[in-house]
């Protein structure tokens, strides 16, 4: 992908897409694959906002079983089917375990009915071709391999035990690059850092594109993005956005919740483990040498661009967390990150949280701005199928004749693989001394089969291809030392090359963007300052940094983490 924000004047578009989040990410690929001409712009990084802060869990419905909705839970095990089909390099089978008690609802007996039920009734989850991805029945545990496999809960009362597989991202930020890099491949014009300002109507009122205005670093003059539709996928920001140019959200989204994670220190595992607390169920999942830790539910009435994890909402989700796992000892100290996004809600207040169950598609014609669009997204796991159906609207708005949706069956950038296993196991064969099997492997759970172009752009500079930290500056043979790569500690394993080739060719423009977005460097916590100094000075020579813009890098990735630092304390 190369960023050109002048390409977005010089034709008139089907469709604008403003917000590059899952949502907006995945319409701009079943558009373009369609055959409309798209944009995609976002006033900042791709998937920097709600996107950024999910909990990497790909669900198949077993609560909206629970809840009786049947044709939620059917949606639900499609769209983790279609993504662990569609990106097999980014999702992957996750054992989950309950605890069970002589509690009713908790009884060894209940729940062992209650997931034969689910079983039964998601008995096309593995309609898949490749058996890597095939996810096992649920089973019965004993009370001793319970406790072995979740020592963090409290053993008093535990019975035994229930484990079922749902999915997990490696990274879901690399998920989101892969439907807007697919688009792109097939005419999408996308930008980040450009800011939609206004709106461009006719004397009838008709929306016919925005006024939109470029932020690196510093914002430049407005220019015309001119297009037939334009909808907004920009979350929480969606309501002060439309509210701002006359139209309005409030009789779709009548209230917003602010959704909470913290990736802690790894707790070590194999199984996300389920805990109560306050009657709010919470879960501890491994994830690439952390845990996540969460989800915390809470009610925002202030505006999304004062979107911070409140001192009082972590401290409440820590002691939540330590009702729920009490031998986890989890403390403030563990907290690497704290992720934190807005949900649309039918009600959010102190004692209870209800989010919407489906993604609202809000068309602004009623508010006097015709062919204005909304989708404010709720569930990271659905948003391919809700994108598909708002498509669907779209494509009749503009009374176009377009081929049907196939982004339910088409791979995507990277996930161009019939077997994962046996391609990881291809990969690893290819390890040379300079390309440890190690290497290659942590390649292919972030870029699939384009893992061979990062490691080219290594060649003629082998220092490319050693952890940030140790990258030498050309020219130097230095052998590189040892390194730590514990999640927030002084250390990361990503490689130079992999910071290189997030400029060259995914449109990274910030320290943040490839730390946090492009790589795993920085999404398990802060990698080091010499790490970071590396990435900075990797990037700061490719796009030309004075020092002082290299300085403002660093301070805008460290105050990425400053919830954490300040532990709610």
């Amino acid at each position: 992908m190369r960023r050109d924000p002048s390409r977005l004047t010089t034709t008139e578009f089907d469709l604008l897409i403003v917000g590059a989040g899952i949502y907006g990410a995945t319409v701009a690929w079943d558009a373009t694959q369609r055959g409309l001409k798209v944009a995609l712009i976002d006033r900042g990084d791709f998937g920097s906002g709600t996107s950024f802060n999910n909990a990497k869990t790909v669900h198949g419905g077993v609560r909206s079983l629970q809840r009786g909705h049947l044709g939620e839970m059917r949606e639900y095990l499609r769209e983790r089917r279609a993504l662990s089909h569609i990106l097999p390099h980014l999702v992957h089978p996750l054992p989950f375990l309950m605890p069970t008690s002589r509690r009713l609802m908790r009884h060894k007996l209940a729940l062992a009915a209650y997931f034969r039920l689910n079983d039964l009734l998601a008995r096309d989850r593995n309609d898949l071709p490749d058996p890597s991805k095939h996810l096992p029945a649920s089973r019965v545990l004993s009370r001793d391999e319970c406790l072995r496999l979740a020592p963090w809960i409290d053993p008093h009362g535990v019975t035994g035990g229930i484990e079922w597989h749902d999915a997990q991202f490696s990274n879901s930020s690399r998920a989101e690059l892969a439907f807007i890099t697919s688009a792109v491949r097939q005419g999408l014009e996308a930008a980040n850092y450009v800011q939609a300002v206004g709106l461009i109507r006719q004397d009838s009122g008709r929306v016919v594109g925005v006024m939109a205005q470029e932020h690196l670093p510093d914002p430049g003059p407005p220019f015309p993005i001119r297009a037939r539709a334009v909808l907004l996928a920009t979350g929480g920001w969606t309501a002060d956005l439309v509210r701002a140019w006359g139209a309005g959200t409030a009789r779709r989204v009548p209230q917003w919740s602010v959704a909470m994670n913290l990736v802690i220190e790894g707790l070590g595992g194999t199984h996300a483990v389920g805990g109560n607390a306050r009657g709010r169920l919470f879960f501890l999942a491994p994830w690439r040498g952390a845990t996540i830790a969460g989800t915390s539910h809470d009610p925002w009435t202030a505006t999304a661009e004062h979107l911070s994890p409140r001192p009082e909402y972590v401290s409440q989700l820590l002691a939540d967390l330590n009702v729920a796992f009490p031998r986890a000892g989890i403390t403030a100290a563990a907290i690497r990150l704290v992720h934190r996004g807005l949900l649309p809600a039918s009600e959010a207040s102190a004692t209870r949280v209800t989010l919407l169950r489906e993604s609202p598609f809000i068309d602004h014609a009623e508010d006097g701005c015709p062919q204005l669009y909304s989708l404010v997204g709720v569930r990271y796991t659905t948003a391919r199928h809700s994108a598909e159906r708002a498509v669907d609207t779209l494509v009749r708005a503009l009374d176009a004749s377009t081929a049907p949706c196939a982004t339910a069956t088409t791979r995507l950038a990277g996930g161009e693989i019939d077997r994962f296993d046996a391609f990881l196991a291809d990969a690893r064969r290819a390890a040379t001394p300079a390309i440890p099997a190690a290497l290659i492997e942590r390649l292919v759970y972030s870029y699939g089969t384009a893992w061979r172009d990062v490691v080219s752009l290594a060649e003629g500079r082998p220092d490319l291809l050693r952890p940030l930290g140790s990258v030498a500056r050309e020219g130097d043979d230095a052998p590189a030392p040892s390194r730590a790569a514990a999640p927030g500690g002084p250390g990361t394993d990503v490689t130079g090359a992999e910071i290189l080739f997030a400029v060259r060719q995914e449109m990274a423009v910030t320290l943040g963007d490839a730390l946090l977005r492009r790589t795993e460097a920085g999404s398990r916590g802060y990698p080091g300052a010499e790490a970071t100094a590396a990435a900075t000075d990797i990037m700061g020579d490719e796009l030309g940094w004075s020092a002082t813009r290299r300085e403002r890098e660093r301070q805008a990735l460290a105050r990425t983490y400053e919830a954490a630092t300040t532990r709610g304390n």
